[in-house]
């Protein structure tokens, strides 16, 4: 159990660690387990219930915590730029800077939004966020006998990500709270290991200043706003976008008309050629034309979702 770092005298030197994660994760929830307490607030809802960076601290299996929670990265009342800031702020908070960026990810199908928040990470703390960062997996008892691993093999980008991230990854249960401490006892050594890796160093304002500078440099080059080259680079970007978009269209068409199956194989490229030579040669039912629209349109929608801020500038 935690005390208040405040009312705790003595012990050895602090340990900063900032929560990050998308709205639901379990951010907040995992921050009180890390404490034994209840120290964040957090509830079940479709919005971020936490909407300002929130700090709390105290002394756990003999080590000094200052904990750091953060808005969820989609689902909150506050605009993009106030988010930005919120996540400036937590450096702030955990000056002169975080030992550890836990990103918190719930146990489950891998979505569009986790999927996003692997990127968001990267773009918003810059490439070596990740010398300090940790996943930790939330809702374990979801895996229920399968292990982490292989749930995190299961996605080739989120298995990427974590091995880029110097401090693994951990599981946590958060519904056994108090009752079980080895959770969090295992977390705090894994975080002993990677701060001995990094020789005590701790992410810095200066690292977010450059990650930050080279994510507007990316936005004025998209806008155009640096003329002729950049007009090109704009016009690139919006061919492949097109591209992009009229190619998952007609991929989801044809895996709609039953022509191809979904994912990869040599097998299902020769089933795939066999399939279209037989509907070729058969009208399409009035079912069959729905199908293959709405394989469309569904297919077409993740490629505006996932390009949807260039559409809105």
């Amino acid at each position: 159990m935690a005390e208040d770092s405040e009312s705790s005298a003595g012990g050895s030197a602090e340990v900063r660690m900032v929560l990050l994660g998308q709205t639901g994760s379990g951010r907040s929830s995992s921050g009180n387990t890390i404490l034994g307490r209840s120290a964040f607030w957090s509830d079940v809802s479709p919005l971020s219930v936490t909407n300002r960076c929130q700090r709390s601290g105290g002394v756990v299996d003999g080590r000094s915590l200052r904990l750091i929670d953060t808005p969820g990265f989609f689902h909150t009342c506050l605009s993009p730029d106030e988010v930005r800031a919120e996540l400036s702020r937590c450096v702030e908070l955990s000056a002169p800077g975080p030992h550890v960026f836990l990103l918190v990810l719930r146990a489950g199908r891998v979505t569009r939004e986790s999927s996003a928040a692997l990127d968001w990470v990267s773009a918003a703390f810059g490439p070596q966020a990740l010398r300090f960062t940790t996943v930790l997996i939330t809702s374990g008892d979801a895996l229920r006998d399968k292990p982490a691993d292989v749930f995190l093999k299961e996605s080739e980008e989120l298995w990427e990500f974590v091995c880029s991230c110097a401090g693994g990854y951990h599981v946590f249960d958060n519904t056994k709270g108090a009752e079980e401490r080895s959770q969090v006892t295992e977390l705090l050594e894994k975080t002993d290991l990677l701060m001995e890796r990094n020789a005590g160093a701790h992410y810095t304002a200066d690292m977010l200043l450059q990650a930050d500078t080279a994510v507007r440099h990316t936005q004025q080059r998209i806008l155009g706003d640096d003329q002729e080259e950049d007009e090109e680079a704009r016009k690139r970007t919006e061919g492949l976008f097109w591209y992009e978009l009229l190619t998952a269209m007609g991929r989801g068409a044809v895996e709609a008309s039953g022509v191809m199956e979904k994912g990869k194989g040599k097998g299902k490229k020769v089933k795939a050629v066999q399939r279209v030579a037989a509907i070729a040669s058969t009208p399409l039912s009035i079912t069959s034309a729905a199908k293959v629209m709405g394989g469309a349109m569904r297919e077409g929608t993740k490629v505006l979702y996932k390009h949807k801020k260039m559409l809105l500038h």
